[in-house]
């Protein structure tokens, strides 16, 4: 099965739609209306909440998930990095004074 590419103008106006008062909880509808799964309009609705006007456009949505997920990652590396060279020190430390 081939993937589709919608454009960012249907997945905005599919957004907007879904983020409506009158059609909450009416993703299914709006997906039948549209031709689309409701979990498409359930991700097109969050990304817009998530990121506004840009949510469509290249670098947002899931690459831009991605990509905070990354920086999350980074720095727990750099916490764990420094937790390392803690416990280096400490066992240096710790080694010194046993041969005292």
């Amino acid at each position: 099965m081939s993937r589709i590419n919608y454009s960012k103008e249907l997945k905005m106006r599919v957004a907007k739609e879904a983020l409506r008062p009158e059609n909450n909880g009416l993703e299914h509808v709006i997906a039948a209306k549209y031709g689309i799964k409701a979990s498409t309009v359930v991700n097109w609705l969050n990304c817009y909440l998530e990121y506004g006007e840009d949510a469509f456009k290249k670098g947002y949505g899931k690459a831009g998930k991605k990509s905070a997920r990354e920086k999350e990652l980074e720095k727990e590396v750099e916490e764990l990095k420094q937790e390392v060279e803690i416990l280096k020190k400490a066992a240096a430390f710790l080694a010194s004074v046993k041969h005292e």
